[in-house]
């Protein structure tokens, strides 16, 4: 077996099965409190979750997840193993199995460390990432314009004005960003279409082509006030 194959199928083998027999390095007594803006409705093991904002402790001395929104009671998971070595989702946060409209907690990973899993989903799926953050951290210092143009610009242009290129490959015009039809509407109308997405446009994300992640709440916010700026005199 050459060097490549041999390479090949090691990364083909860093799957579920082979994570679960690694054990943590971190401490068996960790506690670490993580909190994101999950941005839609999800489940966690038998408890359905709404939108919201969350704490998610994770408590490695009783192998357990404790689950706090604005509304009580908590919500305790039992965490199936602990996760280490090689992932694409290591630096995500949160990892939601997604399935006939359905969105499961899977996995957390601690911003730098390891992770933790709490679901497994036989079923075909897909993957949707949510940033969380150590509690009491901040958000990534990207500002507005840089997220523009991670994100927004290549289908609406660099500065907004189109891109003739998008228009050709999705089959319509693509929405200026410097236009009165966009600049007309409110924040909170072009927070939802941020956020959720609208017709052909899926909710905006960002990061590498195959581990992206929702815009959190103060990303969406200073793309939009970017977005202000691109408004034709």
């Amino acid at each position: 077996m050459t060097t490549l194959q041999k390479t090949a199928r090691n990364l083909t083998t860093i799957s579920l099965v082979t994570l679960l027999a690694v054990a943590s390095a971190r401490g068996q007594g960790a506690t670490t409190v993580l909190r994101a803006n999950v941005p839609f409705a999800f489940e966690a093991h038998d408890t359905s979750l709404p939108a919201g904002t969350y704490q998610f402790k994770v408590r490695l001395a009783d192998h357990s997840v404790v689950i706090s929104g604005a509304n009580p009671p908590d919500v305790r998971l039992q965490i199936i193993t602990e996760l280490s070595g090689f992932s694409v989702f290591r630096d995500t946060g949160l990892v939601f199995n997604t399935y006939e409209g359905k969105h499961v907690l899977s996995e957390i990973w601690i911003p730098g460390e390891n992770g933790v899993l709490l679901s497994i989903t036989p079923k075909e799926h897909t993957h949707d990432m949510v940033i969380a953050m150590i509690s009491g951290g901040t958000a990534p210092n990207l500002s507005g314009k840089q997220i523009f143009e991670r994100t927004c610009a290549r289908c609406h242009g660099p500065k907004g004005q189109g891109n003739p290129a998008a228009d050709k490959f999705f089959k319509t015009p693509v929405p200026k960003l410097s236009s009165a039809y966009v600049q007309s509407k409110s924040d909170a109308e072009l927070k939802d279409i941020v956020s959720h997405g609208k017709g052909m446009m899926d909710p905006v994300r960002m990061g590498q082509a195959s581990v992206q992640h929702l815009l959190d709440p103060a990303s969406v916010d200073a793309v939009i006030e970017y977005l202000r700026t691109l408004k034709q005199p």
